[in-house]
């Protein structure tokens, strides 16, 4: 009988630092092919962001590019892996948030493997080595830059497709905070939120080990530390420039750490709760409302230094005015109603929930959700 064992592996090469975008060059060269596949963030380009990053790399021939909305499905991948293939792409250039990064790491899955994307759903499916990724994060927040699963969506499906294995991580990641000055306010409180997620679910995992603890404690006071003073003077409608350039970088090499960690112990209940794509409130926002009711929940399983974290983050969100509530959100975030059975189906069909130090009933779940301002209506059970 086998036993499983924690293991922590970092498959990208990550170059990190103020201006360190000037690498971005030397990193296409260094892969052998300069026909690029650019797949970057709808926003970057209005934003003048996706410019600025492609005049670091004045050597690469960009032959196709892909622009991405939030929450994409299987059909962006496969019309932007078909035009890449079309037009002679070796390597790609993911640009953006966790969405775009996530179609980027797709594309590079499909132009070399010949089945759709949702072939390779579960783990370790994907059979060749993908073409090269360079991942750019613009946000401080889903880490990945470094992760070795992808999310997409389907329409009719209600549970998130997962492509995941350790050939699924990019090759390189570029961290440069210059490009999170254009950020707006609310994604950038959103993103750094969904990060400190991420550190604190690597705590609260199953899958935990010594080194996920030691990456997240360090990540998660650094993201509690900085993001008032990252999200200071930059107002919705304009941007993070209000915020030290050194604050940004070191916010998003915390995030980056923060995936680092949960991507080796594993995600749990927050993860496992906000996976129902019929839920529609953007996932930063889902995962930054349930955070603090599912860090009181699992608080007594929490071993002393992790547990000393936990007044922080109520310290946080009151620093920054954060109800963590649906019932709570405005108009403007996107939400409506949400449905708490949606996601407590969500969460018995994911494994996250069963990686949660604390074990869970329904009857916990659904006490924690009405707490967090969801809604249970009769129709919908």
């Amino acid at each position: 009988m086998s036993t499983a064992f924690p293991r922590f592996a970092v498959r990208t090469e990550v170059v990190t630092g103020l201006g360190s975008l000037a690498h971005l060059d030397a990193l296409v060269a260094g892969f052998g092919h300069r026909e690029v596949a650019v797949v970057a963030d709808t926003a970057l380009e209005p934003a003048g962001v996706l410019a600025r990053v492609l005049g670091h790399a004045p050597e690469a021939i960009v032959v196709s590019q892909t622009l991405v909305d939030p929450d994409p499905d299987i059909e962006v991948v496969e019309q932007a892996a078909a035009q890449a293939r079309a037009a002679g792409a070796r390597c790609v250039l993911a640009i953006g948030g966790g969405s775009a990064l996530g179609v980027g790491k797709a594309v590079g899955i499909r132009l070399t493997n010949d089945q759709r994307i949702d072939a390779y759903e579960g783990r370790d499916k994907v059979g060749e080595q993908p073409a090269p990724t360079i991942a750019v994060p613009t946000t401080a927040g889903s880490g990945s830059e470094v992760s070795n699963a992808l999310v997409l969506h389907e329409a009719g499906r209600d549970n998130e497709i997962v492509v995941r294995g350790e050939l699924c991580a990019p090759r390189a990641a570029v961290l440069d905070a210059t490009v999170l000055r254009t950020l707006p306010r609310t994604p950038l409180v959103h993103s750094a939120l969904d990060a400190l997620s991420h550190a604190l679910e690597a705590l609260w995992a199953r899958g935990a080990s010594y080194f996920t603890t030691a990456t997240a404690i360090p990540a998660a006071r650094s993201i509690i530390e900085l993001l008032p003073a990252a999200a200071t003077g930059a107002d919705d409608g304009s941007s993070a420039a209000g915020a030290n350039d050194v604050v940004l970088q070191e916010l998003l090499e915390a995030s980056c750490a923060a995936n680092m960690a949960c991507g080796n112990s594993g995600l749990a209940l927050v993860h496992a709760l906000s996976s129902s794509p019929s839920v529609r409130v953007p996932h930063g926002l889902q995962n930054a409302v349930l955070l603090p009711h599912v860090a009181r929940f699992n608080a007594d399983v929490l071993a002393p230094e992790a547990r000393a974290l936990l007044p922080l983050v109520e310290h946080l969100y009151d620093e920054l005015r954060l109800v963590a509530s649906f019932a709570a959100l405005d108009a403007r975030s996107g939400a409506g109603t949400v449905d708490g059975w949606r996601m407590l189906e969500a969460s018995a069909r994911n494994p996250f929930r069963a990686n949660n130090l604390r074990p869970t009933t329904d009857a916990d779940l659904v006490d924690l959700l009405r707490a967090a301002g969801a809604t249970f209506p009769e129709e919908s059970r």
